[in-house]
């Protein structure tokens, strides 16, 4: 029996995949037929603390899985995302399947609240959308 994953709003969504990308991070590169789904750079702070303060941590050079990277990057920032984009596998959340459902909702949520603010709907047509 599949659970439906719950909604999540903007910040537990993001640290759901800050928590993620930090159990993923790993310092050895990845096997060679696998590199195109990782980023590797330097990163690093602290935990935020009680006031959510974070501090840098020594460079340390990661590999993290960019799908990860791109939908926080997308989530934090607010930015649309295209079609072409959702369907892109290297932005596949395939292999974290309780974060793609809980993305998938968020967007679509996202998604439907744009259309409502869009000129184009207005009325019941924006009504219906919500629903």
């Amino acid at each position: 029996m599949m659970m439906e994953a719950p909604e999540l709003d903007r910040d537990a969504l993001l640290a759901l995949l800050d928590r993620m990308l930090r159990a993923e991070a790993v310092t050895d590169a990845p096997p060679a037929d696998e590199r195109g789904d990782w980023l590797y750079g330097s990163a690093g702070f602290t935990e935020p603390d009680e006031h959510g303060w974070m501090a840098p941590l020594p460079s340390t050079d990661i590999w993290v899985p960019r799908a990860l990277v791109f939908w926080r990057m997308a989530i934090l920032s607010d930015a649309p995302v295209s079609d072409e984009q959702m369907h892109d596998p290297r932005h596949s959340l395939a292999r974290w399947p309780a974060i793609e459902r809980a993305v998938k909702a968020y967007v679509a949520d996202v998604y439907k609240v744009s259309q409502c603010l869009s000129p184009h709907m207005t009325g019941d047509a924006c009504v219906v959308s919500r629903l």
